[in-house]
Formats: structure tokens, C-alpha cells, sequence
């Protein structure tokens, strides 16, 4: 298969140095620079390695409905399968969410707990109640880390007042940063009619929000315990299984009954950094292991 540059992918940013935000992303907004301006590779090298197939690469089968691979450090997509379809992908929104409070806020911010929605039984969160404060970097590692609902809804909420008016800025996000394919009607990415992206828009995304260091940070930690202003502690664990295995070093899981297994993960090896999707896999982790290998093994770097 010939690699194929990706169209309209965000991946560069530019530098506000002492803006009170987590990174550079209001820098970008504040310029008015296109999305399409920014369709850069992810290194700022001008010594690029492009990935090229080795001869008679091996084929890959991949069961999820919407899959692709992508070179970060070239810009060229390695593998596509329905990669622009609309899909649900379940907490990959938290991603959006991450993004909408990154861009307006710091991480020394005290976070409110207001009137969250009440969630089922089996949703996952940290059990977070009204009126608690945290640190507003301890909500975001709650909703990366562990995929916390709960903090998903506070940080909307303090942030907007109310899920609808925070989904609308999702929405306008997703506008300026190009992504045709999405959708959002909640920040958690619980089931809801009219929430859904595409495996390109996720990675536009994932790769704008991979710029910052902070991000980088927490959606490679494993574990990890957070307290509430009042020292209450809430423990952590990250559900990205792959996570410290076969080069895997962050990025985001998702799963509804709508959306089936999902999947996004930054992966590198031998100074190279790729990042898979997998939307409605039959098995997420052992897919994207798959496609690692496939990639490290069936490209050179030159």
C-alpha cells in the first residue's frame, strides 16, 4: 500500500508563551490560522524520515469498522479503512472535552462540583459529589486516566454552566479545527443520538491536543491518586490495557453498547511515533497491537 499524506490533518501548533492555559492552543485561535495552514507533519525537523513499504509488505486484516494508521513525525497515513465514516466513539469524545478546557483554562483552577447528571450503575466514574473542590488538573487526570463520566460532566458544567452550552462549544472546536465528521451532544461520550466523529477527525484531534506537554503526561500514566481539596483521595487506574506494552505510550480508550471497542494509541519505537485508530473493533487492544506490529515491521524510516 502507498502512503498517503492526510488531508487537512492538525498537527502543528504555534507557541503563546505565559498565556494562563495548559498549552499553546489559544495561540493558534488568537492568530486565526486555517486549519489547512497547519497541515505540517508533527516534528518540526526539517530532516524528515518518511516511511516507505519494504518489498512485498505483509497484508493486514483489521476487523474494526473504521480504522487507520498515521506516521506523526511525516504526516503519512500508513493504513485506511473507512477512516472518514461517522461513528459513535464513546469516551474518545473526552477528548474534545479536554480540548474545550484546555484552550480557557489553567491547571491550578479550583473546580466546583456543581449538579452533575446522575449516572447508572455501571458507567464508570470516580463517585464525585456536589459542592466538592478539586484542582482542575485532578479533574482532567480523572477524565484521561480512568475515563471518569462524573468528571466529565463537572468539568462541563463549571466550565459552561450546563452540558448543552458545553456541547456547543464543542461543536464550534470541532468547527474550527476542521473536523466535517463530528458531533457532539455531551462531554463523556455516553450514548446519546447525534454524538459521533470519524477515525480521521479523532486523529486531527488527538494530534492537536499531543502537542502539549501536560497532556502528553497524563495520558501516559498508569496509575495515579488525586485528593479533593479536603484530602479525600481517589485512586485512578488508566484503562488503556496497552498502555506501557509493545511501545504504546498514552492516549484514549472508549467503549458503548452503540460504539463497540474503541480505541486511539501512540505508539514508538526506534525514535518513530505512529498513532492508531480502531473504531468498532472486536477486540481493541490485540487490533492495535496488530497494527503496531504491522507498521514497525513492514516500513523502513529514510
Amino acid at each position: 500500500m502507498s502512503p498517503l499524506i492526510i488531508s487537512g490533518l492538525v498537527l502543528s501548533l504555534l507557541v503563546l508563551n505565559g498565556a494562563k492555559i495548559f498549552g499553546p492552543l489559544s495561540a493558534v485561535a488568537n492568530n486565526k490560522t486555517s486549519p489547512a495552514s497547519l497541515n505540517q507533519p508533527f516534528q518540526k525537523s526539517s530532516r524528515l524520515a518518511y516511511p516507505t513499504p519494504i518489498a512485498n509488505p505483509k497484508p493486514i486484516s483489521v476487523g474494526a469498522s473504521s480504522a487507520t494508521i498515521y506516521d506523526l513525525d511525516s504526516g503519512v497515513k500508513l493504513y485506511d479503512k473507512a477512516s472518514g465514516q461517522q461513528r459513535p466513539i464513546a469516551s474518545i469524545t473526552k477528548l474534545m472535552t479536554a480540548l474545550v478546557i484546555m484552550d480557557a483554562h489553567a491547571p491550578d483552577e479550583i473546580v466546583t462540583v456543581g449538579n452533575i447528571p446522575e449516572l447508572g450503575s455501571y458507567d464508570q466514574k470516580i463517585g464525585i459529589s456536589w459542592s466538592e473542590k478539586f484542582k482542575l488538573i485532578d479533574m482532567m487526570k480523572a477524565l484521561l486516566i480512568y475515563s471518569a463520566n462524573d468528571a466529565a460532566n463537572a468539568l462541563a458544567i463549571y466550565d459552561s454552566g450546563s452540558i448543552e452550552a458545553f456541547a456547543n462549544k464543542m461543536n464550534a472546536k470541532a468547527s474550527q479545527w476542521g473536523l466535517k465528521n463530528s458531533k457532539f451532544v455531551n462531554p463523556s461520550g455516553l450514548d446519546q443520538a447525534g454524538n459521533y466523529s470519524s477515525a480521521d477527525d479523532i486523529l486531527t484531534l488527538a494530534g492537536l491536543l499531543y502537542k502539549n506537554q501536560i497532556f502528553q503526561t497524563i495520558v501516559s500514566t498508569s496509575s495515579d491518586q488525586i485528593y479533593d481539596l479536603q484530602g479525600k483521595p481517589y485512586k485512578l487506574v488508566t484503562t488503556n490495557k496497552l498502555l506501557g506494552q509493545n511501545g504504546v505510550v498514552g492516549m484514549k480508550t472508549g467503549y458503548t453498547i452503540a460504539s463497540g471497542e474503541c480505541l486511539i494509541t501512540v505508539a514508538q519505537r526506534g525514535g518513530h511515533s505512529i498513532m492508531t485508530v480502531v473504531l468498532d473493533s472486536p477486540d481493541r487492544f490485540q487490533e492495535s497491537k496488530s497494527m503496531i506490529d504491522w507498521s514497525f515491521n513492514n516500513y523502513i524510516w529514510q
